[in-house]
């Protein structure tokens, strides 16, 4: 199914005793969560190696952002066939909590430290505050509305922090136009942010 179980202990939470050190350079695309229900969450990242078609990242899951209440750890594999990519299913949480999670190589380079939550159980009163997005496009510079959403919810009280963020569609549109074809469009100015190397152009969009 590629993506590998992993099983929690709530009433056995430990410090952490990996080796890790932030290195966003080896995970370019952070870490993400998704799919959650009131036990298990997803856990995703991408980490890209020279060679080799396998290797294998610790998976930590804590209930506080400092892992030291740690509960649940494993290995879980990267594999060149799923572009470096991995997938971990963490069940055994606790419902509407806050969790945070982070990968580790055999190095002991590590992902940037996600937060994520769990969904409330069907039985639970109180309401849920969600957030939703749609598709864009970075060369048209919209990433700004995902910063307001995050500072918005930095900043509100318990009570009303968002429980999930819903994606309607795209996420990044793979029409590319670069300033000299394009210099405005729909009001706004276009920026050069790199060129795509031993690109080919198809057509005019």
């Amino acid at each position: 199914m590629g993506i590998s179980g992993i099983w929690a202990s709530r009433l056995a939470a430990a410090p952490s005793h990996r080796d890790w050190r932030e290195d966003r350079t080896l995970f370019p695309q952070g870490v993400a969560s998704g799919d959650p229900d009131d036990h298990s969450i997803v856990l995703w990242t991408r980490r890209p190696y020279e060679k080799g078609e396998r290797h294998e990242l610790t998976v930590e899951i804590a209930l506080d952002p400092d892992f030291r209440r740690v509960v649940a750890t494993a290995r879980t594999p990267v594999l060149a066939a799923a572009d470096w990519t991995c997938r971990a299913l963490v069940g055994g949480l606790a419902p509407a909590t806050v969790h945070w999670y982070r990968f580790t190589d055999d190095s002991g380079a590590g992902s940037r430290i996600g937060r994520t939550i769990t969904a409330p159980r069907a039985t639970d009163q109180r309401p849920v505050r969600f957030a939703f997005v749609s598709c864009n496009s970075v060369n048209e510079g919209a990433q700004n509305a995902y910063r307001r959403m995050i500072w918005e919810d930095a900043r509100a009280p318990a009570d009303r922090k968002l429980g999930f963020v819903l994606h309607l569609g795209d996420f990044i549109y793979e029409v590319v136009e670069y300033p000299e074809e394009t210099p405005h469009r729909y009001a706004r100015t276009g920026y050069d942010l790199g060129h795509i190397p031993d690109a080919r152009k198809v057509g005019n969009f």
